[in-house]
């Protein structure tokens, strides 16, 4: 792990390039011609290229700017989320399309009041995840036999094999194998400077791309069209001031990758950008204080209390990570704790807190106030929380924040303390895209030649007020990246 951070780390000191705008008409010669170009090295650039070379097209390029394969995806949680698989039904599951797509629907009235775009492009992916999920494994991506909770009303999320964390580098490393098996010609080192198109015209067809490789400018010819799977911004500070102000100072742990040189590439030709507003803008995990590693879903699983320094809750917990982080930037809250006792830690330790004891350092203690003392904590606001948390939790009914999932009293010793901060992982803003994963541009129209997909398109669900939990980044990567491969190549 710190041998790959490290690897983030150089590879973030590539400069983001910048020419202007290419045509093809401005001379210069091509260097390279292929029928698909595929910039992005993650799950949704391997699923591109892959599709591509399936649906018919010779010749596919894939170009990764960093050192190594993975992008964002080698960095997630492994998390695929979709309803209605033979996985979830095999463990006494009872989910579908339409199930999850109502309770995406209903959650975001609920929290929204209204359903901001129209919900095509975010649909298919509830429509067509269980089928793309089929032919992962059918590439070599193995899942683990049973779906946890997540922030919905079913256990959808389904681990890459081995499971949390551990399945990313074992996505990549079987999407690798299957792209090369399948003809895909892989070069990193490699960056993205600009897109050429066919003319000056707004909205002209684009034709290729400009690279930087090897301390060489190429002009590399793609007679299908250009993949944009470059991923988001979670790292390019520029944007997130422009776009998310709020979290400027708020520090990232995302891939050193996400500088959304792709969209910037995009929006120099006149492409339309997402800005997520309605939902949380930017994705936020709770990063350890003391070995810095990202935690989430134990929230939604498992009955956790998060206090801040005073000892007060300021959220409803089982919203989960999303809601508690964005809560804690709003507040001005640079730590929090998440609080469990005996009982929980019993139930819990060989399943979703298994992780959290592995990689982190969670404090045990006799006492409460043993803890709060050990933590920082003030020791009067942590009792009276969990006084009257413990009351709400015996009427049934939380007096705060109406929480009304996972309630248990936080009653017997020992317990137990994460100290943890917030820490922006991935963009929800992004390139907008139709349902054949064709870029828009700022009049409505698909731009002919241009596609796109991952984080690069933002979170597809949020952009158009869905509640969260139905589909995640990994599922939508994985669904555009391989429409965008199959339509790249009919053209």
């Amino acid at each position: 792990m710190l041998k790959r951070r490290s690897l983030f780390k150089s590879a973030a000191l590539l400069p983001l390039l910048y020419v202007p705008r290419v045509f093809a008409g401005d001379g210069g010669e091509w260097n390279e011609n292929v029928d698909v170009l595929v910039f992005g090295g993650g799950m949704a650039g391997l699923t591109a290229a892959i599709s591509a070379r399936q649906s018919g097209a010779k010749k596919v390029l894939l170009l990764e700017k960093a050192p190594f394969l993975g992008g964002h995806s080698v960095m997630s949680g492994a998390g695929y989320y979709i309803g209605g698989t033979d996985i979830q039904k095999n463990a006494g599951i009872d989910d579908s399309l339409a199930i999850n797509w109502k309770d995406a629907v209903e959650r975001g009235t609920a929290a929204n009041r209204f359903i901001k775009r129209d919900t095509a492009v975010a649909r298919q992916v509830y429509e067509k995840g269980v089928d793309t999920m089929k032919w992962l494994q059918s590439l070599g991506v193995k899942f683990t036999d049973k779906p946890v909770q997540g922030i919905g009303n079913r256990k959808r999320v389904h681990y890459i094999a081995p499971g949390y964390k551990k399945g990313s580098p074992e996505l990549i490393k079987a999407l690798k194998k299957a792209a090369e098996e399948n003809g895909v010609n892989i070069r990193t080192n490699t960056q993205l400077v600009s897109l050429i198109q066919k003319s000056h015209e707004f909205g002209a067809p684009v034709i290729g791309a400009v690279v930087r490789e090897n301390g060489k400018t190429l002009r590399i010819k793609a007679a299908g069209g250009v993949i944009l799977a470059t991923g988001g911004f979670a790292n390019g500070l520029e944007m997130v001031k422009r776009y998310h102000s709020y979290l400027k100072d708020v520090p990232s742990l995302g891939s050193k990758m996400n500088v959304g040189d792709g969209i910037k590439a995009a929006t120099d030709i006149g492409a339309q950008m997402i800005i997520e507003t309605n939902g949380f803008g930017m994705n936020m995990l709770f990063v350890g204080t003391h070995k810095g590693q990202s935690m989430g879903l134990p929230l939604t699983e498992a009955p956790i209390i998060v206090v801040n320094k005073e000892g007060q809750r300021f959220q409803d917990e089982s919203r989960g990570y999303l809601a508690c982080t964005h809560k804690m930037v709003e507040k001005g809250y640079k730590v929090a704790y998440w609080i469990f006792d005996h009982k929980t830690f019993e139930k819990f330790r060989s399943g979703c807190l298994k992780p959290l004891f592995e990689t982190e350092v969670v404090h045990e203690y006799p006492t409460l106030e043993a803890l709060a003392k050990g933590e920082g904590i003030s020791p009067k606001g942590l009792l009276s929380t969990v006084s009257d948390y413990n009351e709400d939790v015996q009427k049934g009914k939380d007096r705060n924040f109406g929480r009304s999932k996972l309630l248990q009293t936080i009653s017997g010793g020992p317990f137990y303390a994460f100290e943890a901060e917030p820490r922006i992982y991935t963009s929800y803003s992004g390139l907008e895209i139709n349902t054949n994963a064709q870029v828009m541009d700022t009049r409505g129209k698909a731009i002919p030649g241009l596609y796109a997909a991952g984080d690069v398109t933002g979170h597809l669900g949020y952009q158009a007020n869905l509640g969260g939990g139905g589909i995640s980044g990994l599922s939508m990567a994985a669904v555009y990246g391989r429409i965008a491969g199959a339509q790249a190549a009919k053209h």
